[in-house]
């Protein structure tokens, strides 16, 4: 019940919100609003005020504003009526349209800030020094010489003490050489790595020290199945003894489907486990279901600062985002990764679960991913209208009904195209996942 309260709670504050945009600044403008919905029709129920219909339908997969003479081809009593969305300039119809991804946005940027503020559970280790647990091989920290028990003191002469500070510092390594001072036996040392590589995706490559001690299975995972139980310390993997968890992982996401035998230590006694990892379909990797032993703390953050990591934050995804549909439009990331309503269904009610900054967080989240969509220049959506308006510009004219139909049936077609996408994408995992 309460998974599927978190969902509606989202989608719902989502579209109100967008929908909301648009039909403030319509009103704004003086356009008549005939109907506000959230979902589509059928209609679940409603009741009217003064001129517009307010409603709730019965398809959740968005919402609408209907203003008069807002169709091309629309029949009016009255075509030159001063209210109708038709006769306003097109920089007024593009305010109305532009304001509901806006609206996304700006939510995002408020409720992230609040997020800061109610405190986040976040890994003890987040608060702890900069120890080097674990090297990726032939990563850039390993070739920069980055060794095991290192301390990091610094990044490009910025002073840092915690884990916390440390991936702030690093989240924008990537504009310029990176320098690394770490404490070693007692003496100071200066690293460099290789901004381009960087550049080109990398990570650094290191990781905090982490215990082998299971914390929780999948259920349905290879894991369960053999017998590990929360609270067993892994010894060894295929034969191979190992003394941190990312050690571990790396030996098990390189077996998929192959049986290795897991050594673990229980009540004082060694046992001996064959696991067949099961192949991840996105990533290749070979997973068995377990998690770390995770310690958390809550961190809470005073109004002013929780207002500016709220923003970094939000900066810091939609760079993420952007990057990622750079990614896949040039086909180095995979349509796989693409989630939908299934996905965010679960993702929703994991958030709702943890705690309500986590809820919160997931919504802004989404807010953000809403207002980006819709302001693609693809035709259905607010992005599509806009590119129309600015045409109208251009040529002083709107664009002839015909070319905006067929316009119009390309974005339905492609919109339709990654509705099945990332529906084939979450029954995917469905399936995956049992």
């Amino acid at each position: 019940m309460t998974s599927v309260l978190s969902f509606i709670i989202v989608l719902g504050v989502l579209v109100l919100v967008h929908e909301l945009g648009h039909f403030l600044v319509a009103k704004f403008f003086g356009v008549r609003v005939e109907r506000f919905s959230i979902g589509y029709p059928p209609k679940m129920f409603g009741f009217r005020r003064g001129e517009t219909e307010y409603c709730v339908s019965w398809i959740p997969l968005g919402g609408y504003v209907k203003m008069s003479g807002e169709e091309p081809g629309e029949e009016l009593a009255d075509p030159d009526d001063p209210r109708m969305f038709g006769n306003h300039s097109p920089l007024q119809r593009a305010g109305i349209i532009m304001a509901g991804p806006l609206m996304n946005l700006l939510l995002a940027f408020i409720l992230m800030p609040l997020v800061f503020m109610i405190g986040m559970n976040l890994p003890r280790f987040m608060e702890e020094k900069v120890e080097v647990g674990w090297i990726v091989p032939d990563s850039p920290a390993d070739r920069a010489g980055l060794l095991k028990g290192d301390i990091v003191l610094g990044v490009n002469d910025k002073e840092i003490g915690t884990w916390s500070e440390f991936f702030e510092s690093t989240a924008s390594m990537y504009n310029g050489d990176t320098s690394i001072g770490v404490m070693r036996n007692g003496k100071e040392v200066s690293l460099s790595f290789d901004a381009e590589q960087l550049k080109a995706g990398e990570t650094l490559g290191f990781m905090p020290p982490m215990e082998p001690v299971v914390g929780s299975l999948a259920p349905g995972f290879p894991a369960e199945d053999a017998g590990i139980q929360k609270g067993d310390r892994v010894i060894s993997v295929g034969g191979l003894p190992v003394g941190d968890w990312n050690e571990m992982a790396r030996i098990i996401h390189s077996s998929p489907g192959k049986p290795i035998t897991i050594q673990v230590y229980r009540d004082g006694k060694t046992i001996a486990l064959e696991v067949v990892p099961r192949q991840d379909p996105q990533s290749g990797r070979g997973l068995v279901g377990i998690s770390p032993e995770n310690e958390t703390v809550v961190r809470k953050y005073p109004f002013a600062e929780a207002v500016m990591m709220g923003f970094k934050r939000n900066v810091q995804l939609l760079d993420l985002t952007f990057a990622f549909i750079v990614d896949l439009l040039t086909f180095k990331a995979s349509i796989k990764m693409l989630g939908g309503p299934i996905m965010i269904f679960q993702v929703t009610s994991e958030a709702a679960r943890t705690g309500i900054a986590e809820f919160i967080a997931f919504m802004a989240f989404l807010s953000l991913q809403l207002g980006i969509l819709n302001l693609f220049p693809i035709p259905v959506l607010d992005g599509g209208h806009i590119v129309f308006l600015g045409i109208e510009g251009i040529i002083g004219r709107p664009l002839e009904p015909r070319y905006r139909e067929m316009a119009q049936r390309v974005g339905f077609l492609l919109l339709i195209l990654l509705i099945l996408i990332v529906s084939y994408n979450d029954i995917a995992r469905v399936l995956t996942q049992r």
